[in-house]
């Protein structure tokens, strides 16, 4: 162990000796001539903007006491940084950004606050994840709570402010297969013309104003409409045995007169 120790002062003692002899006129200090003129650390204002196409840039600029200002200025003229600031202008973030050499103030792509939000495309996001753009995934898990697309405050697992356009869509819901047992009590035609004349609508069938305050359940809308078909059919066929039985009744009157 002692061994170690000792090699790490010696390694430390050569460099600081080495960094001591090696400079350039400019005042930089590098250990090594491959990053002469690309390393800054503590630059101040002045020479914070001097020149372009520094590889690497530590320190702050003016008022900005950020604890980390990474810069990486782009060779070529016209042409936009990349910026990482810990700290970002005395604000308790972490940010990753871009400003263009013709724009006064950088553009944040990537923010971390201290609070724990997260933004992508936003300079101050609000919650955990808050992206301003186009998300492209495979596949998104999401496994509590509720979804809102078009509205801030959703109150399902599913919660849609506009129009939605699918090729098709699975419902998992009851049906209305009970009409066709034989305990099921089929209302007559005339109490469902007497409650046509009272409610202004078929037995069970909510009202206008309730779809326009709840909505629709399309599951339960969907097996309602089919019971209402299902007890059409029987009346279909109620009324085509009557039909068949005066029919027959008019035959037998028939045979009797020309007897």
């Amino acid at each position: 162990m002692k061994k170690n120790y000792m090699l790490c002062l010696l390694l430390l003692i050569c460099m600081a000796a080495f960094s001591q002899t090696k400079s350039n006129n400019d005042g930089y200090v590098s250990p090594f001539e491959i990053i002469e003129k690309d390393l800054q650390l503590g630059a101040t204002e002045s020479e914070f903007y001097v020149g372009y196409g520094k590889k690497l840039n530590f320190g702050h600029n003016g008022d900005n006491m950020d604890d980390i200002h990474f810069v990486r200025y782009n060779i070529t003229l016209d042409q936009t940084d990349f910026l990482l600031n810990v700290g970002d202008d005395n604000n308790d973030r972490f940010m990753i950004g871009r400003q263009h050499w013709s724009e006064d103030f950088f553009t944040p792509q990537f923010i971390f606050k201290t609070n724990g939000k997260m933004g992508i495309g936003i300079s101050d996001p609000t919650t955990s994840l808050d992206i301003n753009g186009t998300i492209r995934a495979d596949s998104l898990l999401i496994t509590s709570g509720n979804v809102g697309i078009g509205t801030e405050n959703p109150q399902n697992k599913l919660d849609v402010n506009g129009t939605i356009r699918a090729k098709e869509i699975l419902v998992e819901s009851n049906w209305a297969d009970f009409v066709f047992k034989r305990n099921y009590k089929l209302p007559t035609l005339r109490e469902v013309e007497e409650h046509i004349k009272e409610k202004g609508r078929l037995p069970n069938v909510p009202s206008e104003q309730e779809v326009k305050t709840n909505g629709i359940n399309v599951g339960e809308t969907n097996a309602l409409l089919l019971q209402k078909i299902e007890e059409l059919t029987l009346y279909v066929i109620q009324q085509q045995k009557a039909m068949e039985q005066q029919q027959k009744e008019i035959e037998e009157l028939k045979s009797k007169i020309t007897q």
